[in-house]
């Protein structure tokens, strides 16, 4: 059976739950077998009967928002060679020369797959190395001192042994090889080098507590459509809006995987239009509303500007589709179950550059945000067709005298007859020994998206009408 590295976004937690979502709900099923905080390694039940399989690893790539890059496996080495071959403390010379040799025998065999044609060719090839967890010091001082330049050179001599004609790889920047602090190239690298080439590659090694996975690159996100769509379309707020891959990781949680230009979904709080410009490249009819007039506009205008970079045609009626209300009003504007998805970011409240105290979010939940969360499970309740899910955004704030605060959305979306969807089952993936890597729930219910140190930090929970 075929097994795939995908690439984890930065919010690994999230890009995980999505794909755990996507391989157990989609037509494309699945199961992840492996993680660390920069991969999954999956096994699909049927990709492998399909002669044209990378087409379809091509499409999971365009709708997953929390995928950096598709990778197929070709070999395993375990753990503990891994660690005998490249010591954190050098003891046993005859060891590590042993459990080394073992190393390049493995990846000698994967060579022929990952360059089918090696002969007479002039073959090019970048290591990327994605570890257990970046911040670990086994990563900094072993992986890049001594795995990355030992592959780099060993795996150019090995290429000339099997008769290339010259072979060059990917020299990253010295200074990173030296403070140990090292990415592997991004996506826009793959892209540029041209690593989907016969006789270039972008070789993998993804480690987590089991071991090493040695695979190929077949197919990468697009970094640059995404960072086009969101930056330079007519209107944006850079403060708060919410990010294109975040909207297409809660969009992917409305579970609606067949026939998307059918689905209707509906954003009662488009700002500028983030979701439902995401939502329109992903293929759905989409649908908005915002109290603020102007806001309407702004995003009609960058739905209409996103369609001629498309070159696509305008759809019937897409200005009657964005419509000014206030959310009490949400289904006097639309019919009874005409929805079948809501995604949605309501309000995060103020634009705090310092925590602000307890007293003062408590107030602020009590006298506005709950009333504007209740009323949008009231109307997206009346909204909604059976069965339907709502992907949402609800603020955590960081105080300076009481911690974090938030809202109770269980509570609230209970009230309108929603019920909780976990966001991740443990049932599917099995949990890891390393605190950093552990979930603490069996079933996780929401999760958090937010930089280090961010005073307002996003939870996302999906809820689904209960009838």
């Amino acid at each position: 059976m075929n097994r795939f590295i995908f690439v984890l976004g930065s919010n690994w937690q999230l890009s995980l739950a999505e794909l755990d979502n996507f391989l157990k709900n989609s037509q494309i099923k699945g199961r992840i077998t492996d993680y660390s905080a920069n991969i999954a390694v999956v096994e699909f039940d049927d990709l492998h009967k399909n002669k044209y399989y990378i087409n379809d690893l091509m499409e999971l790539q365009y709708l997953l928002g929390g995928c950096q890059k598709i990778a197929e496996i070709y070999d395993f080495v375990d753990i503990q060679t891994l660690f005998s071959a490249f010591p954190q403390q050098v003891e046993k010379f005859k060891l590590i020369e042993t459990k080394r040799k073992e190393i390049l025998k493995v990846i000698n065999n994967s060579l022929p797959k990952i360059f089918p044609n090696i002969k007479n060719e002039s073959i090019f090839f970048a290591v990327s190395i994605y570890p257990n967890l970046y911040d670990d010091i086994y990563y900094s001082e072993v992986i890049v001192k001594h795995f990355l330049p030992f592959l780099n050179t060993e795996i150019m001599a090995l290429i000339n042994e099997n008769g290339a004609k010259k072979s060059l790889y990917y020299k990253y920047p010295e200074e990173n090889f030296k403070s140990g602090n090292l990415n592997p190239i991004f996506p826009h690298h793959v892209i540029k080098y041209g690593l989907f080439n016969k006789d270039r590659a972008e070789i993998i090694f993804g480690i987590t507590e089991e071991g090493c996975y040695i695979a190929r690159t077949f197919t990468c996100d697009d970094p640059n459509f995404k960072k086009k769509t969101d930056e330079e379309r007519p209107f944006k707020e850079f403060k708060s809006a919410i990010s294109p891959k975040l909207a297409l990781i809660m969009l992917n949680f409305l579970n609606l995987f067949e026939e998307r230009e059918k689905k209707k979904i509906l954003d009662p709080f488009v700002g500028n239009g983030t979701i439902l410009l995401f939502g329109l490249i992903e293929d759905f009819q989409v649908y908005g509303s915002d109290i603020d007039d102007v806001k309407v506009k702004n995003t009609l205008r960058n739905l209409n500007w996103l369609l001629n970079e498309l070159e696509e045609p305008i759809p019937y009626m897409l200005n009657e589709n964005i419509r000014q209300t206030d959310i009490n009003k949400l289904s006097s504007i639309f019919d009874r179950e005409q929805f079948d998805g809501i995604t949605t970011e309501p309000d995060l409240g103020p634009f705090y550059n310092e925590r602000p105290y307890y007293t003062e979010v408590k107030k602020l939940i009590d006298l506005k945000l709950n009333q504007k969360y209740e009323a949008t499970f009231r109307e997206a309740y009346k909204v909604l067709k059976p069965n339907a899910r709502i992907s949402i955004v609800a603020p955590i704030f960081s105080t300076v005298d009481g911690g974090d605060i938030t809202l109770n959305m269980e509570e609230l979306a209970r009230k309108h007859n929603f019920k909780p969807i976990p966001l991740l089952d443990l049932n599917r993936i099995a949990n890891k020994s390393n605190q950093k890597l552990q979930f603490q729930q069996k079933h996780v219910k929401a999760m958090i998206d937010a930089k280090k140190g961010q005073i307002v930090k996003r939870k996302i929970y999906v809820f689904e009408k209960v009838n």
